[in-house]
């Protein structure tokens, strides 16, 4: 699975832990390759960057009126059950995190989590 995304009015419900996440407008989680640079002795330039693994970027949009639902300063775990199925999203951190005006002006946090990696939950039917 590349991209998980998620829009409001579908039946979805997102977690901390198992604290459920209210207000929430839009999610979206993207699979991209992790790299890192390798640099050449003396240089400023990476001179080859290696894939190692991949991670998951999440962009998550949550109405003003719902803060501090997010830990900001320690990792932890975002579960999506999405119609039956769900995802663990382990070691997220917030990565970015801004106020943006939308439509009729209704003020939305966005938040930008990087998370580790993701597993899906084996249910008993499966």
């Amino acid at each position: 699975m590349n991209e998980l995304r998620i829009v409001r009015g579908t039946d979805v419900k997102l977690f901390v832990g198992d604290t459920p996440l209210f207000g929430v407008m839009d999610f979206t989680a993207v699979q991209k390759q992790r790299f890192y640079d390798v640099y050449e002795y003396l240089r400023s330039q990476p001179y080859e960057r290696i894939p190692q693994g991949s991670r998951y970027e999440i962009r998550l949009e949550l109405m003003a009126l719902f803060d501090g639902q997010l830990p900001t300063q320690e990792k932890f775990t975002l579960r999506v059950e999405d119609n039956g199925t769900t995802y663990h999203y382990e070691n997220c951190r917030v990565t970015e995190r801004k106020s943006v005006l939308k439509g009729n002006q209704k003020a939305v946090e966005v938040f930008t989590l990087e998370a580790d990696q993701m597993r899906k939950a084996v249910t008993d039917d499966e």
